[in-house]
């Protein structure tokens, strides 16, 4: 009745202005935000024929601007974990393979074999402990992964090696019990851990760059690494106001595409299976930088759409070429973007130079009784000296002595010195049975152009049959050593321009010094493993008894022997003389009624 008084044009004037009422309102929330989200894609082929590809969505969230529960570009899953379990950052890494560093230099962001999570947690935080769980919970079914495993058997908080990357205060940098890290060696990653990555983008993966990421082609690629970062970030120069970054980015290492008469052709078909064809249009800057250092000395390539520029960089003697493709720019008058890089040589496998710092490591030791731990690092740098920061984390079923801890360069024993030995003391923490994992972080300087070897000895703990994994005679997995250095030199080193992109670090400095982080092989070890297959047996064998033995014992202890008369009406040949007469008579019988009839 109330619709009919007000009539049909009435009800389209008050739609009308709701409408525009929304629209005002959402017009004055955008323009009170700066949101804004870039997606960049660097690739760089390497000497030893892979081609590394690496793909970074970033997206800056002025929450101090924004109202309350409003989310534009910044995803809103992730932003409610965040808020709610009082994230100050977050680092998530899921990778699939072993990044080669003496063949493929230093990534972007490295990452070690499984699942890596490690989180600065805010000062007003009452129960961390508690937090953390929560939150591992709720990254476990908001990525697929088994990050539900983080427990404190495999916790840390490390002092030196992960400290803050955003905007932070000394003393807030200092505070590492604000600080939870742990490792998953174990963690297997597949395209459940890449389909809900790919929902947290403004686009998903229906425009852009991450139109490229095809599950068949990616996960059939010899390194795959997804990475999550949040950090806060400066607002203005002075940094007077801050904003949350969130950094989506995927590293992949293709294989040799040599199979075709030797050469080192590629393109975007070839190594994704499709290529661009729509610019994401919310995505204030759309690029594909292409390095082209190589063409200066050997395996030259050409591209094929011209590039819109060439960007040239240098720190120090270093030089690097990159020829920049804008997405939106090039998809204005093409129906789709297709790089293709033709070589006019077959590929040569040359000697590839080392980077500065690498490291591996291995088990040493014989049998179950006796084992060790050996990590070889290496200083390649001719005259200069390196100082690292060098992280181990063992598990508490491998029982660590502390004094078979050595350091030694060329057969001379490093032993520490002054602040060194106050640094190994207090960042050296036992572990504890079931409770949590032994740790320790050295700082230690190596000689230049040295090998320093890092062991130390463990005895392997028995568990009980419970605290096996399903396939025990598989192993148990040790996760990566951390090692962290700064270097003044690009050599081997993969970095995306600044005046171009959105990363930190500068190659157009001299001066400046940057930050890597290195992860060594992870480690399965062997503990001692009862015969899982014995009770097995043992069920077997006793139903075996059971069923031949208990079977024929009760019928003879139960059951009563007793004599019977035998008749002589009840034999077989009167069972079959009865039979025949009783089918003799209904024979008869059926005559007669004929008969009658």
């Amino acid at each position: 009745m109330f619709l009919k008084f007000l009539g049909k044009k009435k009800i389209k004037c008050i739609l009308l202005n709701f409408v525009i009422v929304l629209n005002f309102i959402y017009g004055c929330v955008v323009g009170l935000s700066n949101d804004n989200f870039v997606e960049e894609l660097e690739i760089q082929p390497l000497p030893s024929g892979h081609v590394y590809t690496y793909m970074q969505f970033t997206t800056v969230w002025d929450v101090d601007k924004t109202p309350a529960q409003h989310f534009r570009y910044f995803p809103l899953s992730l932003g409610e974990i965040l808020g709610r379990h009082s994230v100050q950052e977050l680092h998530l890494r899921l990778t699939q393979g072993l990044w080669r560093h003496q063949k493929w230099g230093y990534p972007y962001t490295i990452a070690p074999p499984g699942a890596e999570l490690w989180t600065w947690f805010k000062e007003e935080t009452h129960d961390i402990t508690k937090a953390w769980s929560d939150l591992t919970n709720a990254l476990s079914g908001q990525f697929c992964a088994s990050l539900n495993f983080v427990d404190t058997t495999n916790t840390i908080s490390p002092r030196f090696s992960f400290l803050p990357q955003g905007v932070a205060s000394e003393s807030y940098a200092k505070n590492h019990s604000l600080l939870r890290y742990s490792a998953l060696p174990r963690e297997a990653v597949c395209t459940e851990n890449l389909t809900p990555w790919k929902k947290l983008l403004p686009c998903n993966s229906k425009a852009g760059l991450s139109m490229l990421l095809n599950a068949i082609k990616v996960f059939s690629a010899t390194y795959v690494s997804l990475a999550v970062d949040v950090r806060p970030i400066c607002r203005d120069n002075k940094c007077t106001e801050t904003s949350l970054e969130l950094r989506l980015s995927i590293s992949i290492v293709f294989e040799p595409p040599v199979s075709q008469k030797g050469k080192q052709d590629w393109s975007l078909m070839k190594l994704f299976g499709s290529g661009i064809l729509k610019s994401c249009p919310l995505a204030t800057r759309s690029t594909i930088l292409v390095h082209t250092t190589s063409n200066q000395t050997l395996g030259k390539f050409l591209l094929s759409p011209e590039p819109n520029e060439l960007i040239i960089t240098s720190h120090g003697q270093d030089e690097k070429i990159y020829a920049m493709y804008d997405v939106k720019k090039i998809l204005q008058s093409a129906e789709h973007l297709n790089i293709v890089a033709s070589y006019k040589k077959s590929h040569v496998y040359w000697i590839i130079p080392p980077p500065i710092i690498s490291a591996t490591r291995f088990i040493t030791g014989y049998g179950m009784e006796q084992g060790g731990i050996k990590t070889q690092l290496y200083n390649n740098h001719p005259t200069k000296s390196m100082k690292i920061v060098y992280l181990e984390i063992i598990p508490w079923f491998l029982r660590v002595y502390l004094h078979t801890l050595q350091m030694k360069t060329s057969g001379k024993a490093l032993k520490p010195r002054g602040s060194y030995l106050y640094v190994l003391c207090c960042a050296f923490q036992p572990g504890k049975d079931r409770t949590h994992p032994y740790h320790f972080e050295i700082i230690a300087t190596l000689p230049p152009a040295s090998v320093t070897e890092l062991s130390f000895q463990f005895d392997r703990a028995f568990l009980k049959w419970t605290e096996y994994p399903p396939d025990a005679n598989h192993g148990f997995y040790v996760s990566s050593a951390v090692i962290s250095t700064l270097l003044n030199s690009t050599r081997n080193c993969s970095r995306i321009p600044l005046h171009k992109s959105t990363i930190l670090e500068s190659l157009n400095d001299s001066s400046a010094n940057y930050f890597i982080r290195l992860h060594t092989e992870i480690l399965l070890v062997s503990l001692p493993t009862p015969d899982f297959s014995m009770p097995y047996n043992v069920i077997c064998l006793a139903c075996t008894v059971v069923a031949l033995a208990f079977g024929p014992i009760h019928n003879i202890t139960t059951k009563r022997l007793q004599l019977v008369e035998k008749d002589k009406n009840q034999g077989l040949f009167s069972k079959i003389e009865k039979l025949f007469w009783r089918k003799k008579t209904i024979e008869c019988d059926k005559e007669e009624t004929k008969k009658n009839k």
